[in-house]
């Protein structure tokens, strides 16, 4: 009887520990997400957990400037009305941005700019030998119209980019010179 027991208290601390919530430290540990999907092209990974109604989110990308990821419900004009976050320097220090496409050719500007606010709960991100990897957290719904609800288990949209450099008015790549990505079937 004793067995059972240890064994039973064996198997709930291996579940706790493979269900643990993420730690946004700029370190994608092994098993520390629930999903991860690769875009072939780019070789960017992308890992996901949902807890409650928070979105973990991590990304490595490689990209000798900004790196960045848009979430929509539809593509409407090309990328407006995107939910952007661009992960770039500021000096030694990377920062996430949170961001909106409000105009279908304009750069995407900052939330609180389109009146929203910065929507990231936790960031930490790491650039080196030209590669991010980027964590962040944020509500699945915010209420704001600057950022799109993300309902798991419905199909949205995610897009990826990246820049030669880390100027966030510089213009990623063409998507055609592998500089940006959309797949229109993601599901958190």
């Amino acid at each position: 009887m004793h067995i059972l027991k240890f064994l039973a208290t064996a198997l709930f601390l291996v579940a706790s520990v493979s269900l643990a919530q993420p730690v946004v430290d700029g370190v994608i540990g092994e098993g520390e997400y629930a999903n991860t999907r690769t875009e072939e092209a780019s070789g960017a990974v992308m890992s996901w957990t949902i807890e409650g109604d928070t979105l973990y989110f991590a990304a490595t990308i490689a990209s000798r400037g900004w790196a960045g990821f848009g979430f929509a419900s539809a593509i409407t004009d090309r990328k407006q009305g995107f939910d952007q976050y661009i992960a770039t320097m500021d000096g030694d220090t990377p920062v996430l941005l949170d961001m909106y496409q409000a105009a279908t050719r304009n750069a995407p500007e900052l939330d609180e700019d389109e009146g929203g606010t910065n929507s990231i709960l936790a960031f930490a991100g790491v650039h080196a030998d030209d590669v991010w990897v980027i964590e962040f957290s944020r509500l699945l719904d915010t209420g704001e119209e600057t950022d799109v609800a993300i309902v798991p288990g419905t199909p949205m949209i995610i897009s990826g980019a990246t820049a030669p450099a880390m100027d966030i008015a510089r213009r990623h790549d063409r998507s055609s010179q592998g500089g940006a990505f959309v797949l229109d079937d993601f599901v958190f």
